[in-house]
């Protein structure tokens, strides 16, 4: 060993994976808000153009759709991710675009000709001809929805906005625009989704034409469908934990009820539904991250800095929420009384955020059988409790149904991933998240007055100015190269010796001592290496 010198000049890199997480990656959040935005504004246009029988029918051809959706994805579009961030293999994620391609059809096509068997035990034998519209609807959203993993995954950030938006905003106006210039019904509003999101799949695959797939590649595609298809029962248990309450309540209570607890979901629901999509988006920068250390102090950090988002936003939200509530709802909904039922729906956003921390663990160490069973249970659990509570606590005992199940669905997947967890979040930090969740829970017993309206409005505006500060703190944090450790070996090969330097990372911590890893038998690398070349 001829020695090891230290080379402490670092070069501070332009922002770093966390930085980039709430950076460039979160760009892809707004594009998906904007779509929920718009689905959320053009529900009340719709109730009134539609009128209730005809939105009813959209509403069940839209649940339709929704599980035909999750069926025909096969769960490809996070392989599709993992395949090109992970693997550096486009053509591998394109052969992927192309399996789902035929994979999608043939399935689309099943439950298309078979509508006449399953329709009627659902009751929707009276509307047919909408409901096969809804299964196609849903086999060309499946599709799409695996085309934009790989755009997302290559950070084309216009290209994925133009399907994006077709899929949703111009889908929204042209079947708005066919249900006013044809008939007020439910099958031409279908319609609309459905040439829109033909639309949008075209020009997806104009954007990344799929590979075909041969012969050769049925062990590729075996490899990535053990890793795709548990997530089909993983989304389908999701959807059954986030929507069997409202079946319990309707059953229990009543349609009135119902509508009183969609309301608050909607109002206190809205950062679970912001961060599912987030963690989505942020997936192809952990699967591109190869170094396994890296990868989990990236996955650590960016938990941590979402965690100091929360604060504010759970602070936020209790405070705003009454106000919401009275412009959201009206006076027959009863919105003063909706206002602890909402703190108690916000405050699951913790136990949420937690099982999500874990799942993006999960995911990139390709463990989807445990977060498939994780999801799978808490759907048993949250039916259950909302069978056990509901009758006793009404529409409370929902909510808190909901909560416990999220815990439990957090606790089993920190169990399963406790041999790869990055890491426990601070204490201070846990600290701060259950002392914002105590004060919203106050904060919603307090009785209203003009004088506590005027408080909550500006605590408000205050929160909204703390969240900006700190997710400008974090998505300006600059990181620097890490140092690097020079080690030289003289390694004798044949009638000359030859001098083998390997650089090694040095972590440098903000805080604490910076360490070397050397790798190991670095001599050994080192006899066979020679000449820019393996020999």
């Amino acid at each position: 060993m001829a020695g090891t010198s230290v080379d402490t000049s670092v070069e501070p890199e332009e922002k770093s994976h966390v930085a980039q997480l709430f950076g460039r990656d979160s760009a892809y959040l707004a594009i998906w808000a904007v779509q929920l935005l718009c689905a959320a504004l053009l529900t009340p246009i719709l109730t009134r153009v539609l009128g209730a029988e005809q939105f009813g029918a959209v509403t069940s051809a839209n649940a339709v759709m929704q599980i035909i959706f999750i069926l025909a994805g096969f769960g490809l579009q996070e392989a599709v991710q993992r395949e090109h961030s992970g693997h550096d293999n486009l053509l591998g994620a394109r052969r992927l675009i192309g399996f789902g391609l035929l994979a999608g059809a043939a399935l689309t096509f099943t439950g298309w000709a078979t509508v006449g068997l399953w329709s009627g035990p659902l009751g929707l034998a009276d509307s047919l001809g909408t409901v096969k519209l809804a299964v196609i609807w849903a086999g060309l959203s499946a599709v799409t929805n695996v085309s934009l993993g790989l755009l997302r995954s290559q950070d084309r950030l216009a290209a994925f906005a133009v399907v994006g938006l077709m899929q949703s905003v111009v889908a929204e106006a042209v079947s708005l625009g066919l249900s006013k210039a044809i008939a007020p019904t439910a099958n031409n509003f279908i319609w609309g989704q459905t040439i829109a999101q033909g639309l949008a799949l075209l020009i997806a695959l104009v954007l990344i034409p799929p590979a075909f797939v041969r012969p050769r590649d049925v062990e590729f595609i075996g490899r990535s469908l053990l890793f795709a298809l548990p997530l089909v029962p993983s989304t389908l248990a999701t959807f059954v934990l986030t929507s069997s309450d409202r079946l319990v309540v309707e059953s229990a209570l009543g349609s009135a009820e119902v509508a009183r607890y969609q309301v608050a979901y909607n109002v206190a629901g809205m950062p679970m539904l912001l961060l599912s999509v987030l963690s989505s988006a942020w997936m192809p920068r952990f699967f591109s991250i190869e170094e396994e250390g890296q990868r989990g102090a990236v996955l650590r950090d960016s938990r941590d800095a979402l965690s100091r988002l929360m604060v504010p936003v759970i602070l936020g939200f209790g405070f705003g929420a009454p106000l919401v509530l009275r412009v959201w709802a009206p006076a027959e909904y009863r919105p003063d009384d909706l206002q602890v039922l909402v703190s108690v729906v916000l405050v699951t956003v913790v136990p949420f955020a937690a099982q999500l921390a874990v799942t993006r663990t999960l995911m990139t160490y390709g463990r989807t059988g445990s977060i498939a069973l994780a999801n799978f249970l808490g759907a048993i659990v949250n039916l259950g409790l909302n069978l056990l509570l509901i009758p006793h606590f009404g529409l409370m005992g929902s909510a808190i149904a909901t909560l416990i199940a999220y815990i439990m669905v957090w606790l089993f997947l920190a169990w399963a991933g406790r041999d790869v967890s990055p890491g426990r979040a601070p204490i201070s930090l846990l600290l701060q998240m259950v002392g914002a969740c105590a004060i919203a829970l106050i904060a919603a017993t307090v009785p209203e007055s003009l004088p506590v309206l005027a408080g909550r409005v500006i605590l408000g505006i205050a929160t909204v100015g703390w969240f900006v500060m700190i997710f400008r703190q974090i998505s300006k944090t600059p990181v620097h190269e890490p140092s690097v450790v020079e080690e030289s070996v003289e390694v004798p090969m044949l009638t000359e010796v030859t001098t083998f330097s390997a650089r090694v990372p040095v972590r440098v911590p903000a805080i604490g001592r910076a360490t070397v890893k050397r790798p190991a038998r670095l001599e050994e690398t080192a006899r066979i290496y020679y000449g820019g070349r393996y020999i």
